[in-house]
């Protein structure tokens, strides 16, 4: 009688938590392959690459339901080299996403830590890179829609979707004793969803961004004006502020995805000049067709024109993507892609500054790879 019922107070004191819908999960990326550069600093370049298509990563997900529709949530998510298996992002140790917080059916989710801003939440999925990864990215991803960096110290809320429509905001605190602004940042944005088409709109503005985000693209120092064999951001250097509004959309028709997006980045006080503004405009057109449930092409084309006062510079860049994926299951794909950009008004070419090589001798660069990626 005593050995039943310490058997059944040694089950109830494990079965008590099961009433609470509880969970972690562990998932991953892993993308591998062989990138292929014409010109990098004047030479072909062939490269074992990881993390193209999607950044190679580990993370663990995972929430606690308080009742009421309320849960507490949270995600780490760490970055990686498949090749060398170093970490990424700077060698963070959840250097892609490290946040938790609670979420609510009726008010939306409030979420602390390091985080996504509103234009990578909500713009980057009208992008061809948002779509198919790095390679395709705008010139340096000179408007963080590759989601080159995250952002520190932040607190979002997105709310609840009404009739389609979801709502983002956030801001990060700078952490600067005597001075609440100094490397802060803010940002928001809006989504409409409603069956094949989407829409999104978002700001963005930091503080500082050189200081805040190191691990972008910006570069510390540079002649002004001049591209310095840093693509895109070589015309910035490190600048007082940085500004993107972006807005897209897709539609879905069948067996084929359309979409559209813009976005404009401003640069204050640019190479470290008071008034110094440089700006990027990006205009993006974009297609992918199920040609079957597993194979899918894509196809894309991207202008980007940028100004820099200080001297009247008109750097541009066109750019057209191409890709192509086969599924050999639900979680493993095969892929091939390919990137052609010319660039003209004083720019060299540099398909994302430096992920595919260094910037090319001239004006145009090309950039294949074939690749693998699977997921668990």
């Amino acid at each position: 009688m005593k050995k039943s019922l310490m058997a059944c107070a040694f089950a109830g004191t494990f079965a008590a938590p099961a009433f609470a819908q509880n969970s972690v999960t562990l998932y991953g990326i892993i993308d591998a392959g062989i990138t292929y550069t014409n010109n990098s600093a004047g030479h072909s370049l062939v490269q074992a690459q990881s993390g193209v298509a999607q950044g190679s990563r580990w993370g663990l997900r995972g929430s606690e339901d308080l009742g009421g529709g309320t849960k507490v949530i949270f995600q780490l998510e760490n970055g990686f080299n498949v090749f060398n298996g170093r970490l990424g992002q700077g060698g963070l140790e959840f250097g892609r996403q490290a946040y938790v917080g609670v979420t609510n059916n009726a008010w939306g989710q409030l979420t602390l830590g390091r985080q996504y801003d509103a234009s990578v939440d909500i713009v980057q999925p009208t992008t061809f890179n948002g779509q198919w990864g790095a390679l395709f990215s705008h010139p340096s991803d000179i408007d963080n829609s590759d989601n080159g960096f995250r952002v520190n110290n932040t607190v979002k809320y997105v709310t609840p979707t009404w009739a389609g429509v979801t709502a983002e905001a956030m801001y990060a605190f700078g952490g600067v004793a005597g001075n609440f602004r100094q490397n802060s940042t803010i940002a928001g944005g809006v989504s409409y969803a409603n069956g094949p088409l989407y829409l999104g709109a978002a700001y963005f503005y930091a503080r500082n961004p050189a200081q805040q985000f190191a691990d972008g693209n910006f570069q510390s120092n540079g002649t002004p004006g001049v591209s310095n064999g840093e693509g895109a951001f070589g015309y910035v250097g490190a600048p007082r502020n940085m500004q993107v509004i972006g807005a897209g959309g897709t539609y879905t028709i069948g067996p084929a995805q359309l979409g559209l997006a813009f976005t404009n980045t401003r640069f204050d006080d640019s190479t470290g000049i008071a008034g110094n503004t440089v700006t990027f405009n990006n205009y993006e057109a974009w297609a992918n067709y199920h040609l079957t449930p597993a194979a899918t092409l894509g196809a894309g084309y991207t202008f980007t024109e940028g100004k820099v006062d200080f001297n009247g510079a008109k750097p541009k860049y066109n750019q057209v993507n191409l890709m192509a994926d086969y599924a050999l299951s639900k979680r493993t794909d095969v892929y091939l892609m390919g990137v052609y950009q010319k660039a003209s008004g004083g720019a060299d070419a540099d398909v994302y500054q430096g992920f595919a090589g260094n910037e090319s001798s001239t004006t145009t660069q090309v950039v294949a790879r074939i690749g693998m990626r699977h997921k668990f």
